[in-house]
């Protein structure tokens, strides 16, 4: 009986090693492991971003402008974490180099040149290399001993800190993990590729943008999702899509948030209004809240207040995604749309209300008035006939 025990623990260990090692590599991407990782063996001096300014100006440009480049002194960054009084922050925010501390590991905050934030040496230094493109090789007196490695597409240089809310085990739900033509990681959004020009030292050649384009970028949050409407009567029909991320909606980070709220003006032209739903992922310490929609094709009622003006009725359904259906949930409390679900609703609005306005409004903290919001999507309604 001990030796079945034995071998049964045996297995599922094995079990276990073989999926932590799937999901570290991620679906598509290379498997190289820090062992692997090349070095020139020369010295190199390089200690800040600045250094790389000379041969990289436009990437350096990008980078400076970007939200890795400001990760450390962004003001919204700086008053959510308490000007980094709250330490737990900083290992992604000023990472050591991923390379070194190995791809896939927990980020180690450094302790020097924090203003630069997640820096080029966060995710291209390795000891005495830079890591990069395979256009670099014959750079061999450039002060960074660059070297070409297919570590610099790895996935696993993005999960230390993109993962931590499970962005990308969302993503490897998707079809866009599927290797194929239809492939996408997350380069293929946040570093699309851009035409480099020669330089005294680089050929022209096909690089990638280090601008990252994501939640700061208005075209990005645009595009992440749809939304449809439609009215019957003093119902309103509202259908709220993730059809163009790859994750879920809004991504990682617990401080996002996404509302859909409906601006109504009443019989006597006031003006009124009531959030019909959130998506979000809440702090930890938000115990009350939980989502209303655990699993794909639930339904669910709640009232919209709407103060003086009344109270709406909202019937709301979770409509699973056409692919892979069945997606784990990994927070109870989790409101996100994933990748390829919608939410749809039905709306019945108070007689005193006419005219109203449908509105998805992105928040980058969870605290922000609709004043304050990013407007994503808008339509104007006549109800009641």
């Amino acid at each position: 009986m001990n030796r079945l025990r034995l071998l049964s623990v045996i297995a599922v260990l094995v079990a276990v090693g073989a999926t932590v090692g799937w999901l570290s590599r991620g679906s598509g991407s290379p498997s190289t492991s820090v062992a692997e990782l090349p070095r020139s063996g020369k010295p190199m001096t390089l200690a800040r971003s600045s250094d790389c300014r000379p041969c990289h100006q436009e990437v350096y440009d990008e980078w400076a402008g970007s939200q890795h480049g400001l990760a450390y002194t962004n003001p919204e960054v700086q008053r959510l974490s308490k000007g980094f009084r709250d330490r737990d922050c900083l290992p992604c925010h000023a990472p050591r180099p991923i390379p070194e501390t190995g791809l896939g590991e927990r980020a180690l905050e450094r302790l020097v040149t924090l203003e630069e934030g997640v820096d080029c040496f966060a995710c291209h230094k390795h000891h005495d290399t830079m890591l990069g493109g395979t256009h670099i090789a014959g750079a061999v007196d450039a002060p960074c001993n660059p070297v070409p490695s297919a570590a610099i597409k790895d996935l696993r240089t993005c999960t230390p800190c993109h993962d931590q809310h499970k962005v990308v085990q969302d993503w490897k739900e998707t079809h866009y993990a599927v290797p194929g033509p239809g492939f996408k990681d997350c380069n293929g959004c946040h570093m699309p590729e851009v035409d480099r020009p020669a330089t005294a030292t680089l050929p022209a050649r096909k690089g990638k943008s280090h601008r990252f384009p994501a939640s700061h970028d208005l075209a990005s949050l645009k595009s992440a999702a749809s939304m449809k409407t439609s009215v019957d009567g003093r119902a309103v029909g509202i259908e709220v899509r993730n059809d163009g991320t790859g994750h879920n909606f809004p991504a990682d980070e617990r401080h996002r948030a996404v509302d859909l709220v409906i601006v109504a003006e009443t019989s006597t032209g006031s003006v009124v209004s009531a959030r019909i739903d959130r998506y979000r992922n809440p702090y930890r310490d938000e115990f009350d809240l939980k989502s209303p929609l655990r699993n794909p094709g639930a339904e669910a009622e709640w009232i919209a207040d709407f103060g003086a003006a009344g109270r709406a009725s909202v019937r709301a359904t979770r409509v699973a995604a056409a692919f892979n259906p069945n997606r784990k949930q990994h927070y109870a409390e989790n409101t996100q749309i994933p990748a390829g679900e919608a939410r749809r609703y039905v709306v019945v609005l108070p007689e005193s209300l006419r005219s109203v306005t449908v509105r998805l409004l992105y928040k980058r903290q969870p605290f922000l008035q609709d004043a304050e919001a990013i407007l994503l999507h808008e339509s104007v309604l006549r109800v009641g006939g």
